[in-house]
């Protein structure tokens, strides 16, 4: 069977989604080091929760924009790249 995608598209693609995935792991870990702030009887891991935002939140968006970078060239029908 023949499909209709390239190579990069296949790459976009999957590049976001592992970024929705990283989304998803930033969005967990806020909530969280969110209620280890709120209850005092969990140990805090000494300020580096607020490493969660740059890593989580930051590579996620990067790959997400990556991926609609190699996503932006694609022309919708049969053909593609030919005008």
């Amino acid at each position: 069977m023949k499909h209709n995608l390239k190579k990069h598209e296949h790459i976009g693609l999957f590049l976001i989604f592992v970024g929705a995935t990283w989304l998803g792991f930033a969005i967990y870990g806020t909530i969280l080091a969110g209620n280890r702030m709120l209850i005092p009887q969990m140990p805090l891991l000494a300020g580096k929760e607020l490493l969660i935002f740059p890593l989580f939140y930051g590579i996620s968006a990067l790959l997400i924009v990556l991926g609609e970078i190699e996503l932006r060239e694609a022309l919708p029908g049969k053909n593609r790249g030919i005008f």
